[in-house]
């Protein structure tokens, strides 16, 4: 009972603070889609559609109470939009499996729309360390529980491990692993430069503590997608490392802690990566792509959300085991095949649009805001953001979450970061232009030695 009336505090905290900082509500939307009050708390909250709520009244109060300055519509934008009318079509013409297409439907379109709408909403350098803060904290109540349980007694493989009982989502091991390792650049980003929570010895303690319980949390998955991760993590902070001799220390005592908390159980389950041939999981997502890759050659359009639902998997006999097994709906486990067979060439054309898109705007935020007095913050940003996006990207490989928020809302955020640096860059000339006259004035008068 006090949890649940907890949690509806924090909610209606969102709703009674929207009317006087309207992008409340967009963090709100954020926090629901992400924490998921609904699935969580035991009283009201089950009982209302909070989801539509929170993204009514953002929308409402975006309209009504915020339409200050709106962004140039950006290439991301258009895309998500492009996305989002493209599943819809396919949901409704060629979908192989439309019962389970349309259900998938109703979370992917408001995902793509509501991502197509964050650059309207966070347009402010606090607007968007808010946006930050508040999708972290709503994922710290996921992964650090599982990271403190790994660091005192281990983890599990295939059991859920999230705050709602599912293997679903963010309760499933090679997701939780993924979100969980992608946060790492960001916190360090907040530690460093954050406003809302600014550097003490306190804040320091609980950055630093998030990102071994991150860590952890990775690690008790006894997932191999973490392994993978992991690299992308270490190596994008080491490239950015000024003391890379240090860094590279650095990495090798986590590296020994990693192994230390392990246990031997997740170094068995990691050891299996170099054999997936004799290893059912690994070898069955070869041979879903096999045949993603053999159904998009019939069907290039895709076959609409859920489309390994109709697909027949046959693992080849072994010599304990001559038979051939058949394993039927297997799913994508991919980011890419995922999009492929359930979008085709076309979804998959503008899921690399997305992510190529992303990562331009990045490096022209880095480049630009290096250009600019006072904007460190954003450089630092832009390249926490580019390491968080290609560690998902890469984790992605091995994962199907070709339609969860994680991925869409880096994009929203590269979105965002790009229309900061622009209204930055406009700022910024304007103030040179208005300095030059002046200078050049007074530089005349002093010649004539009027001062």
């Amino acid at each position: 009972m006090a949890r649940s009336l907890y949690i509806l505090l924090i909610y209606a905290s969102f709703l009674v603070a929207g009317p006087i900082a309207p992008f409340v509500f967009s963090l709100g939307y954020v926090w629901v889609d992400t924490f998921t009050p609904q699935n969580i708390a035991y009283i009201i909250l089950p009982d209302i559609p909070v989801s539509f709520i929170m993204g009514a009244v953002a929308v409402g109060g975006y309209l009504f109470l915020d339409r200050k300055r709106p962004p140039r519509t950006s290439f991301i934008v258009v895309l998500l939009v492009a996305l989002a009318i493209w599943v819809t079509i396919s949901t409704a013409f060629w979908a192989v499996a439309p019962a389970a297409a349309w259900t998938k439907w109703d979370h992917a379109y408001k995902l793509l729309l509501f991502s197509a709408f964050f650059p309207y909403v966070f347009r402010s350098r606090v607007q968007i360390e808010s946006f930050l803060q508040i999708y972290l904290f709503s994922l710290v109540v996921q992964f650090l529980p599982l990271g403190l349980k790994t660091i005192i007694s281990g983890g599990g493989y295939g059991v859920a491990l999230g705050i709602v009982n599912t293997n679903t989502g963010l309760s499933e091991g090679a997701t939780l692993s993924a979100v969980s390792l992608m946060q790492i650049p960001i916190i360090l980003f907040l530690r460093t430069n954050g406003l809302i929570l600014p550097r003490s010895r306190l804040t320091d303690l609980l950055y630093l503590g998030l990102i071994a319980g991150a860590v952890a949390a990775a690690v008790g998955t006894y997932e191999r997608t973490a392994l993978i991760g992991m690299l992308v993590v270490g190596i994008g902070l080491w490239l950015r490392a000024k003391r890379k001799g240090l860094g590279l220390a650095v990495g090798v005592v986590a590296a020994i802690l990693v192994i230390a908390v392990g246990s031997d159980k997740w170094s068995e389950r990691i050891a299996t990566t170099a054999d997936y041939r004799s290893e059912s999981s690994a070898l069955g997502r070869i041979l879903v792509w096999e045949w993603t890759m053999g159904f998009v050659a019939e069907h290039p359009e895709g076959g609409g959300f859920n489309s390994f639902l109709i697909n027949r998997i046959e693992y080849p006999g072994t010599p304990d085991h001559p038979e051939p097994v058949i394993e039927r709906r297997k799913a994508f486990h991919s980011i890419y095949f995922e999009m492929l067979g359930e979008q085709g060439f076309v979804g998959l054309g503008i899921l690399f649009g997305l992510i190529f898109g992303s990562l331009a705007i990045l490096r022209r935020v880095a480049k630009k805001a290096k250009q600019l007095e006072g904007m460190g913050w954003l450089t630092d940003l832009a390249y926490a953001v580019q390491v968080s996006l290609l560690t998902l990207l890469a984790c992605g490989l091995f994962i199907g979450i070709a339609f969860q928020p994680m991925l869409y809302y880096m994009f929203a955020l590269s979105a965002c970061l790009g229309h900061y640096i622009d209204e930055a860059s406009v700022v910024h000339r304007g103030t040179v232009k208005a300095v030059q006259p002046a200078v050049a004035g007074r530089q005349t008068a002093a010649a004539r030695g009027w001062t």
